[in-house]
Parts: C-alpha cells; structure tokens; sequence
C-alpha cells in the first residue's frame, strides 16, 4: 500500500470515528433532553395536582378549568417528546376532566381534607401565578383572559385570609373573648370591602361579619365600660396594628 493509500485510510477511520462519536454524544444528549423534560412536565402536573387538592374550595370555576388545561397542556408535552407517562400523571389527567365538569364537588372534597397551614395554602395559591406566567410566554391564553386569571387568584387568597380569620373569630367567641372576635371580624371586613363588587360567594360571608361583628361590639358595650383612658389605648393601639396588616396585605 503507497504512504498516500494509507494516509487516506487513516483519515477515513478517523472520520468514521469522529462521526460516530458525535452520533453517541448526540444520542446522550437527547436522552439527558428527555430526562429533562420528564422532570419539567411531571413536576409542573404533580404540583396543580397539589394545588387543587388543598385548595380548591378558594378557586373558582375559572382556575379550576384553567389548571386542568395546565395538565393536558403538560400531558401532551410529554407525549409529543414521546416520554412515558407515569400512573400518577395519567390519575391527574383523569381527574382533571372533573374539575371542569363537577367543580363543586371536587370544592367538597378539598374541604373534607386535613387542614394544612394558612402559609402552605398560601404559597399554593401563589404558585397559580407562575403557572398562568408560563401560559402566556408559550403563548397557551390571551392576555386579558391572563388578567382574569390573576384576579380570581387574588380573590381566592382573600377567600383563604378571611377563612382562617373566621376561624379565629369563632374560636374567640366560644372562649368569650370578646376582644378577639372583634379584631379578627374587623380584618375579614377590611378584606371583603377592597372586592367591588363583592362577588356573590362571598356575600354570605360579609353578611354573617357584619352581624357577628355588631354583635361582639354589643357585647363588649354591656359587658365593659369603654370610656376608660386604658381602653381606648388599647383599642387605638389595635386599630393601628389593623392597618400596619391591611397594608401589607394590600402590598402582597
């Protein structure tokens, strides 16, 4: 074989090499690209899943329909990377269908579960706002149906603020603590009259803390003289703290 002959199959074999390096580098990256987005779209579906089990009862119909449309949007990723799809997504998916079509009982079901925390739900709810974030960058729904979006989300953290207040309102009335009551139906109220108009499920809500806030007024009139300097700090001091969470809440 001449030097030029073998210099020639040298680069050949170097080509081939090289060639199937690339394909082997190539197919690892694709496999580390699938893996990846296995990940991304199984974590997006397990946590809506999340959301909607410990806070469904503060969503409205809106969220409800538009977080199943998360899930069948991520499902449909991971079908089109041709990713198999685990038990617990297809579950979600499942139940995702009820959502839309049985919001109210899937509300009865959430609120049957154990109670989590105010701060848990809290930052659930606040995940809805990455999730209608990510919509519109891929472009899945308008803007101003974004807008709508992020309202009924800001209305189910009030909804969710104003259930544990009523909780620590009713547990003061029990205990006759009538001091108490009337500052946790007075944040309830703060939080209700920012909603114009007040939407209809939570008429009945401002209702009943109306009337049980006049009623604790009434109590605490005939149980304590309220002309004392002492008192009226107090109540001065407390108003003022009243306001200090309003405008936190108001910047949340």
């Amino acid at each position: 074989m001449s030097a030029s002959n073998l210099i020639m199959a040298v680069i050949f074999v170097c080509l081939i090499c090289i060639i199937t390096l690339w394909f082997f580098q190539l197919k690892k990256q694709r496999r580390i690209e699938r893996a990846r987005k296995s990940v991304i779209y199984t974590s997006q579906i397990t946590q809506i899943h999340q959301v909607v089990e410990s806070v469904a009862q503060f969503l409205d119909d809106k969220l409800l329909i538009f977080l199943a449309q998360c899930v069948d949007n991520s499902i449909s990723q991971l079908e089109k990377h041709n990713i198999d799809i685990d038990k617990r997504c297809k579950n979600t998916q499942e139940q995702a269908l009820l959502w839309i079509s049985e919001p109210k009982k899937i509300r009865q079901q959430a609120r049957s579960r154990k109670s989590e925390s105010q701060q848990k739900r809290l930052l659930k709810l606040k995940s809805i706002i990455q999730h209608i974030r990510h919509a519109i960058s891929k472009n899945k729904i308008p803007r101003k149906e974004a807008l709508a979006l992020a309202s009924s989300t800001k209305i189910s953290k009030i909804k969710l603020a104003c259930h544990y207040f009523q909780q620590e309102a009713d547990h003061a009335i029990k205990k006759q603590d009538t001091q108490s009551a009337i500052q946790a139906l007075k944040k309830i109220k703060g939080l209700l009259t920012q909603l114009k108009p007040i939407p209809g499920d939570l008429e009945n809500t401002f209702t009943r803390c109306n009337e049980l806030l006049e009623q604790q007024q009434g109590v605490m009139k005939l149980s304590k003289p309220q002309s004392t300097k002492r008192l009226e700090e107090e109540f001065a001091k407390q108003e003022e703290m009243d306001q200090d969470w309003q405008k936190k809440q108001d910047y949340d």
